[in-house]
Formats: C-alpha cells, sequence, structure tokens
C-alpha cells in the first residue's frame, strides 16, 4: 500500500493561492499569491542571506506545521542553494564579456553572503564560484551610503576591481578610459576599500584581487595619457608616472616577462613631455640640459628636442641627490629608459 495525491492535494502544491510578500531587493514591499515551493519562511537566515529577492510566506508557519512541509515552503537556506542564487544574480550568460548586470540590494546583504559562503563552502568550492563569476556587487555610488540601504549596483569579476588606487590617477582617468577602446577601458578597476572597508582580508587573501595597480598598469596608463591629452595638461601626472615606474624598477626586484615586453613596447611610443609641447618618442633623441641657458642657444625650430622635467612645476630637479645619479643611469640605462626615467625619480 502507498499514498497517492489526490486532485486536491495536488492543486494546493501547484497552484498560486498562497498571500505572499516581496520586495525584489527594492525597499518596497508588494503582496500577490504564489506556488508554495516558490516560498521561504521568513526567518532571520533567510532575510540576512537573500534580502528581498525570494518571497515569503506571509504570515509565518507554525514551527511543526506539516502542511507547509508538504506544500515545499523551504525553511532552511543551504550553502549550495545560497551559491546558486549568487550565480543567478550575477550571469552574464553565456558572454562573460558582456555587460556587468544591473542589481539593487543592500551592503549588508552582500557582506552576509560573502561571509557565509567564506565560513561554509571549501577552499575549493570557494575559488571557483569567486574566481569564474562575477560575484563581486558594486554600486554605482561608492560614497556615503548606509549599509543597510539598498542601492543600485553591478556584479563585476575580479579582474574588473582592486582593493585601492594608491596613485588616484587611475580614478581621476577613469572616464577616459572607459570611453576609450577596449583594451583602455579593461585598465579601469573599481576600487573595493571605499565600499568595503572592513573586508580587505577577505578580498585581498580570499578572493585575490589586485591590491594596487602596479608598474605594468602605469605603462598603459602612461601610453593612453599620451595619446588623448596634451603635454600641458597631463604633464604632472606623467612625470608621477615615470617616478612611480623609477622607484619600483630601483626596488631591485626581477623584471618580469611582461613588464619587459611593457617596457620595450614603451620605447616605441610617443611618451616623453617635450619642452616644444608635443609627446616625443626615443627616435626624437631628447636631451636634458644641464643648464637651461644651453637650451637658448637652439631655436624654436631646430631639430633639437629638449625634455620638459617640469621646472615650471617645481620637480625634475636634475641637480639632486647628484651621488645617486649613477645608480639610477646605470640599472635603467639596461632597459634603454636612462634619459628617460631618471630624471623624474625622487629619493
Amino acid at each position: 500500500m502507498r499514498e497517492v495525491e489526490t486532485s486536491f492535494g495536488m492543486m494546493l502544491r501547484k497552484l498560486a493561492w498562497l498571500p505572499a510578500v516581496t520586495s525584489e531587493g527594492s525597499d518596497q514591499h508588494g503582496r500577490r499569491l504564489e506556488v508554495g515551493s516558490k516560498l521561504f519562511v521568513k526567518s532571520p537566515e533567510a532575510v540576512r542571506l537573500l534580502a528581498g529577492h525570494v518571497s515569503y510566506l506571509l504570515p509565518d508557519p507554525l514551527p511543526t506545521s506539516t502542511l507547509a512541509t508538504f506544500l515545499g515552503i523551504q525553511r532552511s537556506i543551504s550553502i549550495d542553494f545560497t551559491a546558486e542564487m549568487l550565480k543567478s544574480w550575477c550571469s552574464r550568460g553565456e558572454n562573460t564579456s558582456a555587460a556587468p548586470v544591473a542589481f539593487r540590494t543592500s551592503l549588508q546583504h552582500m557582506r552576509s553572503v560573502y561571509h557565509f559562503l567564506d565560513q561554509h563552502m571549501t577552499k575549493h568550492q570557494l575559488e571557483e564560484l569567486l574566481h569564474n563569476h562575477p560575484v563581486i556587487f558594486y554600486p554605482r555610488i561608492s560614497h556615503g551610503v548606509a549599509t543597510a540601504t539598498a542601492v543600485d549596483g553591478v556584479f563585476l569579476y575580479r579582474s574588473e576591481v582592486m582593493w585601492v588606487d594608491e596613485t588616484g590617477l587611475f580614478d581621476k582617468y577613469r572616464e577616459s578610459l572607459l570611453n576609450a577602446d577596449p583594451d583602455s577601458a579593461k585598465l579601469y578597476r573599481y576600487p573595493l576599500c571605499t565600499v568595503y572597508p572592513d573586508m580587505k582580508e577577505f578580498f585581498t587573501r580570499t578572493v585575490h584581487v589586485m591590491r594596487s595597480p602596479g608598474t605594468v598598469e602605469l605603462c598603459r596608463l602612461l601610453t593612453h595619457i599620451t595619446a588623448t591629452c596634451t603635454v600641458s595638461k597631463a604633464l604632472p601626472d606623467v612625470l608621477s608616472i615615470f617616478s612611480l615606474i623609477g622607484h619600483a624598477l630601483l626596488a631591485g626586484d626581477e623584471v618580469s616577462g611582461v613588464l619587459r615586453d611593457q617596457l620595450e613596447q614603451l620605447k616605441t611610443e610617443k611618451v616623453i613631455p617635450g619642452k616644444s609641447g608635443s609627446w616625443l618618442g626615443l627616435d626624437c633623441h631628447p636631451m636634458i640640459a644641464d643648464d637651461r641657458n644651453l637650451e637658448k642657444m637652439f631655436p624654436d625650430n631646430a631639430t633639437v628636442f629638449f625634455v620638459d622635467c617640469g621646472e615650471k612645476l617645481g620637480v625634475g630637479n636634475t641637480r639632486k641627490r647628484s651621488a645617486q645619479k649613477g645608480r639610477c643611469n646605470l640599472y635603467l640605462g639596461e632597459l634603454h629608459l636612462m634619459s628617460l626615467l631618471t630624471v623624474f625619480i625622487e629619493f
């Protein structure tokens, strides 16, 4: 003998007749009739992990209700279910290069989801989720947002974010980068430090997002700036980039193949600020005069190009730190950027 489900029982399970409350991620709550298998008991755990992105039974059933169990109303939230929900929120479909998915929720909700998965998933499960899916929620307004307030945002891959832009230059040229060609647009990464200030450990060590733009990214930013801006507008930023690159090279760390290729590419670009107001390449044989009076010996139309070291900006004094100049020249000379980078290094 076995139990046979009656037609009335089937109707109860398949028809949308149960009162439900939903908000679909917004601050506004609505009511409607829903199928039991699509409803959740509004427990603190469910609200914490699912927020307003599912429908809740109204009112809550009794803990011992067998009818709620029969109708398929869900009482508990599993690890796998939470991970699948997150994937459904952030999925870009088959096209991983498609525009980020728009979403509305609170930062408090996303913090709870990340913490729950970090605490309960295995290392392998967590890596698969965080590394292969755009699960990082980033609000469209990243400053001054109350963590409990639902905000509009997008889901991003870890390759689209970083912890902090210590230079401030990538944020300064954000619009220029995002509106340029696809390769330039990829240079901009959304900083997480202002959005999740208390989750540095999670994002840098667990998700392995870039901590801050490196020398390779600075080289590429330099190429973008010199291709889109005039010398007069971008000179301070370009000098700053040269200084950062120079300091990184002088740190003594081994130069990676990617960085070496990038430096080789720089040699073919016009990225050197000239006093003529134009960008110069190494093929112009730019020079740095030891004495500014020597520059006056050459007319403006002469085929002699002087590097703008930013004297008018109060930087670029080549006479400073003369004791270390030989060391700079020796190292950077190996990269054929001696006359370009050493001038802008501050010790």
